[in-house]
């Protein structure tokens, strides 16, 4: 019984999707939406199933024109293949895109021939469309940063024993998979790397995925740093093991891992000090420089520090409060100068360098500072400062004029100290001008050429001139122009001038006492020539007369013997006594005993000591004047004087008479003395106060 009725219920329920009742509710849980449209596109019947779309309804698209309800872009794909079906009969099924002002669907149309019409079958694939999309884009942007990270995909069969590789490492891997045995493989990885990567490979076919591996491989003459992964371990049937996962090209990121490294180290290194800090003041980072000078040990925790507790140039917080304040905040750098900044070590003068903040990923500021001791610097300037003070004080009292030009910046006064022609101008107020600021044009264009002239040749000039001062003043130069080159500046110009107006005025003076001394040095020459004749004639007549004495017998003819001797001897007297007055006036040495003098009392004693001398034929004759003129003066050399012209006249005089006397003449005395003899030649006139000089030859004396 109950076998049989068994039977009877699975016959019913095999029966249930063939009964005509249950069509409608089988179509509308598994058909697709049914449009039929005629051959003009109209839809004469509409049969919606499974679908809840607005514009798929009997009301929407019943008795219309479905293809010109569609948008250009869809219409323009479906309607070939509607007129496809119509001409050929055939079935078309493809898959397109509807969009809508709020939305784009995606269907799948399959239309075939129904009676001269087209049986249209719409599929909605929104869903499924969008959701290839999505994959298809994530897929697009995975490649695209594997492309950037250089990564790619691997695969190891250990029963193949062969390494499967694609993707974008930029080495061996493209988007078509490659194919390498292991062992070959292997000959690229670097020799000391060979070990770490077989024995990762190892550990991972054993299951245990948990690290990474980095080698280095040498490919194409190039050394690449590779990282590689496994993120699945697969047994397969027959004991062989399937690795997969990816493999990165890490080149650059260990390049610039090694160059952090080496700038580290080069900052580590470096002679200057160099430290960063928080705006709270703790330390980030020293350099050793930093730690030496301000006593911190190499292996010292610096982040247990703040800046202002290791004796810097931040004394104290609110110190350091006030360095930050002045550092602007940006890519802006601030330069700063700390005279005498480490207490401990009061031998570095002073720090120059620059500092500037850093943000870091977190958004947090610290501050980079970099120091330079420069002491050595400070005394050089110092040493140099002196060393200019003294030469500017030097040259500023030489009396010579120097200015330096440049000469690439159109002769531009680079130093000044004086020139003749404008010597009053202070240094500051010449530099950066040029001859054309002080001097009138014509000069200055003057000097402009001769300069050009010396820059082009590089040929020095030297010439003494002849010039005027501003106040019109004669002044005789002597000049020196030069260019200077070297390779630590540009060239220059020096022009150096000496005012040798009072040397060559010394010069000239030297040489007419020269000349005067060689006429002197002439003179005595001649004079001795003269004075040996003057001196032995007397002479001669002393002697001579002497012997005769002694021989004579008569008493008359030795008294006019001895008269003759005693003549010879006022004679020789007068030539020694000359010569003496003259050797004590060219000494300097002369003496003068000044007293009133009385003039005519002093000619009349003149008169009566020379009126014996007077030769015979001629008469000697006081001319009186003003007999109570008295002056101040020393009568000797007076009568010496008067005495001599007196005597100098008798030797010229052979008949008439010698006069003389004395005259008031203004506010002064005018002595004189006149005769009658030969006188004096015209053209011998202005010789006749020259010394040891005579007129003639015939008298005696000079």
């Amino acid at each position: 019984m109950g076998k049989g009725t068994k039977s009877l219920t699975d016959r019913k329920m095999k029966n249930i999707l063939k009964k005509a009742e249950n069509a409608e509710k089988l179509l509308n849980l598994t058909s697709d939406t049914m449009i039929l449209l005629d051959r003009n596109g109209v839809c004469v019947d509409i049969a919606v199933h499974d679908i809840n779309l607005w514009f798929l309804t009997e009301d929407q698209l019943l008795d219309k024109n479905i293809l010109q309800l569609l948008p250009p872009s869809t219409y323009r794909k479906i309607y070939p293949e509607f007129k496809k079906v119509l001409l050929r009969g055939e079935v078309s099924s493809r898959n397109y895109e509807l969009a809508t002002d709020s939305k784009t669907y995606f269907f799948k149309c399959i239309m075939r021939p129904y009676e001269d019409m087209v049986l249209c079958q719409y599929r909605d694939i929104t869903e499924r469309s969008q959701r290839k999309l999505e994959l298809e884009k994530k897929n697009y942007e995975l490649n695209e940063i594997q492309k950037v990270a250089l990564i790619g995909r691997w695969w190891y069969d250990s029963g193949k024993e062969c390494i499967c590789y694609s993707g974008y490492s930029d080495i061996t891997l493209d988007e078509e998979q490659q194919t390498v045995s292991l062992d070959s493989y292997i000959t690229h990885i670097l020799p000391e790397d060979r070990e770490i990567f077989c024995k990762w490979l190892d550990e991972n076919l054993q299951g245990d995925m948990k690290e990474s591996v980095e080698y280095r491989i040498h490919f194409r003459q190039k050394v690449f740093y590779i990282r590689q992964k496994t993120f699945s371990c697969e047994k397969r049937p027959g004991g062989h093991t399937v690795l997969e996962g990816y493999i990165q090209n890490i080149t650059d990121i260990q390049q610039r891992r090694n160059d952090i490294t080496l700038l580290t180290h080069a900052i580590n290194n470096a002679t200057e000090d160099i430290f960063a800090a928080h705006e709270d003041g703790t330390l980030i980072f020293a350099n050793r420089f930093f730690r030496q000078h301000h006593n911190i040990g190499l292996t010292d925790d610096i982040t247990q520090l703040k800046i202002y507790q290791v004796n810097s140039h931040a004394r104290n917080e609110e110190e350091w409060n006030r360095i930050k304040a002045s550092i602007p905040k940006g890519s802006q750098r601030k330069g700063f100068i700390f005279y005498d900044p480490l207490p401990l070590h009061p031998e570095v003068l002073a720090m120059e360098g620059n500092a500037f903040w850093v943000t870091s990923d977190e958004g947090e500021y610290s501050l980079w500072a970099f120091g330079k001791d420069i002491t050595q610097r400070i005394k050089d300037e110092q040493q140099i400062k002196r060393f200019s003070q003294v030469m500017d004080k030097t040259i500023e009292n030489l009396p010579a004029g120097i200015v330096v030009k440049d000469i690439k910046n159109k002769f531009k006064y680079l130093y000044r100290n004086r020139e003749s022609y404008n010597r009053n101008i202070p240094m500051k107020e010449a530099l950066g001008k040029d001859d054309f600021d002080f001097y009138p044009f014509d000069i200055a264009q003057k000097k402009r050429k001769q300069d050009m002239e010396i820059a082009e040749t590089g040929i020095e000039k030297h010439w003494i001139t002849e010039e005027y001062d501003q106040n019109g003043k004669s002044i005789i130069l002597d000049k020196r122009k030069m260019r200077i080159e070297s390779k630590d500046f540009s060239p220059i110009l020096l022009s150096i001038e000496w005012d040798i107006t009072e040397m060559e005025r010394m010069k000239q003076e030297l040489l007419v006492a020269k000349e005067k001394a060689e006429a002197s040095d002439q003179l005595k020459s001649a004079f001795l020539a003269n004075m040996s004749h003057e001196i032995r004639t007397p002479l001669n007549a002393i002697v001579g007369f002497s012997r005769i004495i002694a021989e004579s017998t008569d008493a008359e003819e030795r008294k006019s013997f001895y008269d003759i001797v005693e003549a010879n001897n006022e004679r020789l007297l007068q030539l020694i006594n000359g010569i003496l007055d003259l050797s004590k006036i060219e000494a300097g040495i002369v003496e003068f005993t000044i007293t009133p003098v009385r003039l005519h009392s002093l000619c009349r004693e003149i008169y009566d000591a020379l009126k014996f001398r007077c030769p015979q034929g001629v008469k000697l004759i006081y001319e009186p004047s003003d007999e109570e003129i008295t002056i101040e003066g020393d009568k000797n050399r007076i009568f010496q004087v008067i005495s001599n012209l007196i005597g100098n006249a008798f030797k010229f005089t052979t008949q008439g008479k010698v006069s003389y006397g004395y005259r008031r003449k203004g506010d002064g005395i005018e002595f004189h003395v006149s005769d009658t003899g030969i006188g004096i030649e015209a053209g011998k006139l202005d010789k006749v106060f020259e010394r040891f000089v005579k007129m003639n030859s015939f008298a005696q004396g000079t």
